[in-house]
């Protein structure tokens, strides 16, 4: 998938360009825009491969907003579009990826966006692999590396859950009688330590096994997580970005699905652990209240049968509370 932005002073051009992306397969719109400003931090703050930028624009020329966006994202693919051919020099000097002229045509616009994709798979190609570290657990506990989910074997379901419990308590040392009193709390206490000693042994082995970079540091009665900068843990980043976005008035619709696409499921859902039910309730309490605000501006501003009300039934679809919530704001 190709996300794109796009930009143009004259509201039927703007419309117009995002009416032919739309009927190229693989091309998301992000977002399209008249203000350079208010596209500028729509690139500072989303993911976008390419932007479509008007070159002959009042506020500020297409050139220099393009050398801004290279600024902050130095991989973006740049393509002009404009009724003048008068700048054509600066904007191949920029290392645009195609210059259009006016009026767009739908033929000549999917060769630019071919241009586009066969660089990004180029440098896709010769970049190393994405390592990030994703530990997902909006859902079933699993484990990512890059695009690829990694097939872990637990030992045990002792080791599973007690994997699952440094994870949940990343940010904090745990005593190992805590542990203890967790999972072994009925056998002697000898016996309890052996196992949790041979449980974390089970744990730091697959970790090994599987390159990842979450490791397990002992201190004296105590043990703690380490987790390098490059691993993301799902329900934290979920739990940041939503209350990010609730604080602000004014409602997003891009932010929001971005954010309620990662919770995909209740906090390790399918395993029965108690020690997890109170922050089960917190992030998915958060989960409605972000349908709820998103279902009410949707209704305020769309229509129900539009395409972003689909979207959020889509999404919310496996809880029965989120798809009753969507259907009261459906006013059908």
């Amino acid at each position: 998938m190709l996300d794109v932005a796009i930009i143009d002073d004259e509201p039927l051009a703007l419309k117009y360009l995002d009416l032919l992306l739309h009927k190229i397969d693989g091309v998301h719109v992000t977002g399209k825009y008249m203000d350079p400003d208010d596209l500028i931090n729509h690139v500072q703050t989303e993911h976008i491969d390419a932007v479509f930028i008007d070159i002959h624009m009042p506020a500020m020329k297409g050139t220099d907003l393009a050398e801004q966006l290279l600024n902050i994202n130095s991989s973006l693919h740049i393509g002009f579009v404009t009724a003048y051919d008068d700048y054509a020099i600066k904007a191949f000097e920029l290392n645009a990826v195609d210059y259009i002229l006016k009026p767009v045509k739908q033929e000549r616009l999917a060769i630019t966006i071919k241009r586009i994709t066969e660089r990004k798979v180029a440098e896709q190609e010769s970049t190393p692999e994405n390592r990030t570290t994703v530990i997902k657990d909006l859902g079933a506990l699993q484990i990512y590396q890059g695009n690829k989910r990694i097939d872990v074997k637990w030992r045990t379901s002792k080791a599973k859950e007690l994997f699952a419990y440094f994870i949940h308590n990343h940010e904090d040392t745990i005593r190992k009688s805590e542990l203890i009193d967790l999972l072994w709390n009925n056998l002697p206490w000898e016996k309890a330590n052996a196992q949790l000693y041979t449980t974390v042994y089970q744990i730091r082995k697959v970790m090994q096994q599987i390159d990842n970079p979450v490791k397990i540091i002992s201190q004296k009665e105590f043990y703690q997580i380490d987790i390098d900068y490059d691993v993301q843990i799902q329900s934290r980043e979920f739990k940041l970005a939503a209350y990010d976005l609730l604080k602000r008035e004014n409602v997003n619709v891009e932010h929001y699905f971005k954010v309620l696409d990662v919770y995909q499921d209740e906090y390790f859902a399918g395993l029965d652990y108690l020690w997890a039910v109170n922050e089960r309730k917190i992030l998915r309490d958060l989960w409605l209240e972000l349908i709820i605000r998103l279902s009410a501006y949707l209704h305020r501003y769309e229509k129900s049968s539009s395409y972003n009300m689909s979207r959020l039934k889509d999404l919310t679809d496996f809880d029965a509370e989120a798809v009753e919530i969507v259907k009261e704001k459906s006013w059908i």
